[in-house]
């Protein structure tokens, strides 16, 4: 009987946290397309080459190291100014949300580049990757829409797995059952990483952004090169900035054309 009251116990917890995942958090549903219009955008005559980083705590926490991008930039005889906000634990559909509220004084700011920082906190809550795309491209075309040239940041190697076992039990086994419902993996990011470059690639884009991949910074990558993130397998530390940052001045560089 004990066992029967225990299974049954159990059943009922799935079920309700699954119906939470679906139904209780409005971050399931797909954002609607927004707009702001280029007249809205401030006029730009300064030869200071504007960057803007955005998106979830990787944009957050590269705020510190504004300063240091310039300097690369600055060493290669590139003036620039950099800006960084993010929201740490941002999913792609914030992201979006947020460039017509918080992130919207940036854009306004008429950068010459933007790059986007989003995906780990999707694949974290197994959004799925239909979920991820529909939102990113999103970005893409609103940043497109504003004459801001967009920077895809491919999504980096950090250690799912042991940020799943710093979430409670009640996390986990929501996420268990949404990567159930999105087909998502438990812990990695393939699907969402080749489903964003095929979409890209669909719609005939690739000459409207710049992408930086995760191999272009880190070839090694996650378990080869931990001397590069914090102690929370998740983020970087001044060091993994420093090579992080290199490798965004080196394409930036590249694509205006300066060696």
């Amino acid at each position: 009987m004990k066992k029967l009251i225990i299974y049954f116990s159990v059943a009922i917890t799935m079920l309700l946290l699954l119906l939470g995942s679906s139904r209780l958090h409005p971050y399931y549903h797909l954002a609607k397309k927004q707009v702001m219009t280029g007249n809205e955008l401030a006029g730009s005559t300064s030869d200071t080459l504007k960057i803007a980083i955005i998106g979830d705590s990787w944009a957050a926490y590269h705020h510190d190291y504004d300063k240091k991008l310039e300097s690369i930039l600055y060493d290669k005889g590139l003036s620039a100014h950099v800006v960084s906000i993010g929201n740490v634990g941002a999913k792609s559909k914030e992201i979006y949300q947020r460039l017509y509220s918080t992130t919207k004084s940036v854009l306004l700011e008429r950068p010459d580049y933007c790059l986007i920082s989003a995906g780990i906190n999707d694949a974290v809550a197994k959004m799925g990757k239909d979920y991820y795309v529909h939102h990113y491209m999103l970005i893409l075309r609103q940043l497109i829409e504003l004459g801001i040239k967009p920077v895809v940041l491919e999504m980096p190697e950090v250690n799912y797995r042991a940020i799943a076992n710093r979430e409670p039990w009640t996390m986990r086994m929501r996420h268990i059952l949404s990567s159930l419902m999105t087909g998502s993996e438990l812990y990695g990011f393939n699907s969402y990483k080749t489903a964003l470059v095929s979409t890209i690639k669909k719609a005939d884009m690739q000459n409207r952004i710049l992408y930086i991949s995760a191999d272009s910074w880190n070839p090694e990558g996650y378990d080869d090169s931990r001397g590069l993130y914090l102690p929370d397998d998740t983020h970087l530390n001044a060091k993994g900035y420093e090579v992080f940052d290199s490798c965004i001045a080196a394409a930036i560089l590249k694509d205006i054309g300066i060696k």
